[in-house]
């Protein structure tokens, strides 16, 4: 399977919720250096439903859960969990990444009103979520932080750098035994719309 080259650039929507969870409700396996981020014994989790539409160099649909960690003091994000609809996708982002893509069937309908919903290809649900905006004013915020996963058995830090447009919104998640991981409540501490998204999601090829 083909793949392009790091960094990826992608285009599109994302959907994104931020929970707090019991720091023993993160059970995944994390990289090696790195542990997650508490306050009161909660650890921080983003769920986040991404809709690659552009121009970039993939097109494709995404669902993912990723927990707040950190390297001595230094934050980041690793992603535990991770579908998507293209085999390019899933394959680049192992072998360049150790970002543990796996494929599923994707269900997305609507816009500002967004509904998706996400099928292992055995056919179980592995999570649905609706999301309403709630203002149509938008604010131009630019995010960039690095992911930590495992590559090869070693520790593999990739940086991630996005511009886009965020405006709040509502979100309720339903979550299945085999997918992302469900908080023990339906509705997260806070959601966002982040649209106009631009991405760029790896290191430029170094330059001798």
């Amino acid at each position: 399977m083909t793949y392009p080259p790091e960094p990826w650039h992608l285009e599109g929507r994302l959907y994104v919720s931020v929970w707090t969870v019991p720091r023993s409700d993160v059970t995944a396996p994390l990289p090696p250096e790195v542990r997650p981020v508490t306050l009161l014994g909660r650890a921080l989790v983003g769920t986040a439903w991404a809709v690659y539409e552009g121009d970039g160099v993939l097109r494709y649909r995404e669902v993912l859960r990723a927990v707040l960690v950190r390297r001595r003091f230094r934050p980041m994000a690793t992603i535990t969990g991770i579908w998507v609809d293209s085999e390019a996708s899933r394959a680049g982002g192992r072998a360049l990444w150790g970002v543990p893509k796996e494929l599923a069937v994707f269900t997305v309908t609507g816009h500002d009103t967004f509904s998706a919903r996400a099928r292992a290809e055995h056919g179980h649900l592995l999570c649905a979520a609706r999301f309403r905006a709630l203002t149509r004013v938008s604010l131009r915020v630019p995010v960039a932080f690095p992911v930590a996963q495992t590559r090869a058995g070693r520790l593999h830090i990739s940086p991630v750098r996005c511009r886009g447009r965020a405006r709040p919104a509502r979100a309720s998640w339903e979550f299945g035994e085999a997918g992302p991981g469900g908080p023990g409540r339906r509705r997260p501490l806070l959601s966002v719309l982040y649209e106009d998204a631009r991405m760029l999601f790896g290191r430029a090829p170094h330059r001798p």
